[in-house]
């Protein structure tokens, strides 16, 4: 055996070392590829998915919350007409009362306003 023969045995084995670490690194490298389109596709789906659902529950709410509000009209305005009637009743009771007793309604008004007057200056 020459002593070249070593040599060029070692150089073979070198490249193909190589070789094989190359094909290693492609199919790694393909794997790798392989797994990250997979994940695109996953993560789009789900994106996708997820949108729709938080769509349908943002209407959802929308739809409860016009419900609410329009109970919510309803109510006010039912207490407002009661508050209302209430309060033309009262008005209806002292207008009739100033007819009855016209010196006594003027009298109660001057007291109350001597009142407030006092209660207001006072510093």
């Amino acid at each position: 055996m020459s002593p070249q023969e070593p040599m060029h045995n070692l150089s073979d084995k070198l490249e193909s070392s190589q070789a094989h670490a190359k094909k290693a690194l492609d199919t790694t490298t393909a794997a790798a590829r392989e797994i990250a389109d997979s994940a695109r596709v996953i993560a789009h789906s789900a994106y996708c998915e997820s949108k729709d659902e938080l769509s349908a529950a943002a209407r959802d709410v929308k739809h409860v919350a016009s419900a609410t509000y329009a109970s919510f009209a309803d109510q006010t305005s039912a207490v407002t007409n009661k508050w209302c009637e209430r309060a033309s009743e009262i008005e209806e009771e002292l207008i009739e009362h100033v007819r009855e007793k016209p010196l006594q309604a003027i009298g109660l008004a001057f007291g109350i306003g001597f009142f407030l007057a006092i209660i207001l200056n006072r510093k």
